[in-house]
């Protein structure tokens, strides 16, 4: 059993401020810009039980799991709080590529950014969990734009809570592309890759 544990958001967003220092003829308010991002992050140590355990998505399977965690400050610098207009199931949580991302996240109300990818299952399958956890001011709003931002793409509603999608998946050809919680002060979603995923097989592992 392979496990590795690899900081993906943190490096991407270092990255960008070595690229943005070391850059001469880069303008000064973008490479100001990449600092300031970078220094609205820190690393996060999610509460046990939060992600999923691999072996309840592959028992008896061989996986390999990365993981990163951010905390995003109240420092970020200032961005527009809506989601931006892209429906690619990938591109979840549709915020903002490189150094705007982290600022638009905390803006949008999202105070902590859990990140894990697992591979397995013998057929090139893959699963990236992501968890959203949201600032206690914000959860009223965040959780209505992403619902808003679900349907608008064309997610079907699985169940709903007090009136309202609670549980929405989104499909290309009828296979399932990402499914979407919105429970209490958090998002949690989950984008399979490869072949061969069901409806029933994402919404099992989301319970």
């Amino acid at each position: 059993m392979n496990r590795r544990t690899a900081p993906a958001l943190l490096a991407a967003l270092a990255t960008v401020t070595l690229l943005a220092a070391c850059t001469n003829d880069e303008p000064a308010g973008e490479a100001r810009s990449s600092v300031q991002a970078a220094a609205c992050t820190s690393e996060y140590h999610a509460p046990d039980g939060t992600l999923l355990r691999p072996e309840r998505v592959w028992p008896q399977a061989p996986y390999s799991r990365s993981e990163a965690s951010l905390t995003l400050s109240a420092g970020c610098p200032g961005a527009p709080a809506a989601p931006s207009a892209s429906c690619d199931p990938a591109q979840f949580p549709w915020s903002a590529p490189d150094e705007l991302r982290a600022a638009r996240l905390r803006a949008a109300g999202v105070q902590t950014w859990i990140t894990s990818t697992i591979t397995g299952g013998g057929a090139g399958q893959g699963l990236t969990q992501q968890v959203l956890g949201l600032a206690p001011a914000q959860v009223p709003a965040a959780l209505d734009r992403y619902r808003d931002h679900l349907v608008q793409c064309g997610a079907t509603t699985v169940t709903e809570s007090d009136g309202h999608p609670q549980v929405l998946l989104l499909e290309e050809k009828a296979e399932p592309k990402l499914l979407v919680d919105l429970t209490n002060d958090r998002i949690t979603a989950l984008t399979p890759a490869g072949e061969g995923w069901t409806r029933q097989q994402l919404l099992q592992i989301q319970h």
